[in-house]
């Protein structure tokens, strides 16, 4: 997105980038499904081969790390934004993620997304007095609490790849 598309965009604020995040693990279920747990599902039950977890996890990763980072770099939003009429640019200038940007803002958003599965985790099993629940639970609480109270309305992946997500104006 050009200087010019962002002036016409206002900063997304916490909603709206909540229901796109939703839309895009929806998409990314099926995606990964499809092209991950269904070819793993095939190998064990007709093949008898059991690839190992870690490779498992890693193909996982894989497919999700190709759907942001292809879909930030290339045109500036996933497809869980484009509904929602967002879409990303650097903070400073406005100018597209470049492809190592979207890469620093995807280990953001995995290190958060990450820390809050452990937090969940750590209610479900009722283990909140372990000492990583309260780091893991400080590192969505404080993205989501920067995001609301700063004018900027920026997450900590957007923070540290400096980045913005923007929502554009109706036509």
């Amino acid at each position: 997105m050009g200087q010019t598309e962002r002036q016409q965009g206002v900063r997304a604020g916490i909603i709206v980038r909540f229901f796109a995040s939703a839309y895009d693990l929806t998409i990314l279920f099926g995606v990964t499904m499809l092209l991950v747990g269904i070819p793993i599902t095939i190998s064990v039950e007709m093949l008898d081969l059991t690839p190992p977890k870690w490779l498992q996890g890693l193909l996982f990763l894989t497919v999700i790390f190709a759907y942001f980072v292809g879909f930030w770099a290339k045109g500036g939003a996933t497809t869980g934004m484009r509904p929602w009429k967002l879409r990303l640019a650097m903070l400073e200038t406005g100018d597209p993620l470049s492809w190592f940007t979207a890469c620093v803002r995807f280990a953001g958003l995995m290190t958060t997304w990450l820390a809050l599965a452990m937090t969940l985790w750590y209610i479900v099993t009722k283990d909140t007095g372990h000492f990583l629940f309260f780091i893991a639970a400080s590192i969505p609480a404080l993205s989501m609490l920067v995001m609301v109270l700063s004018k900027e309305k920026l997450a900590l992946h957007d923070l540290i790849s400096g980045s913005a997500v923007y929502r554009l104006k109706l036509k």
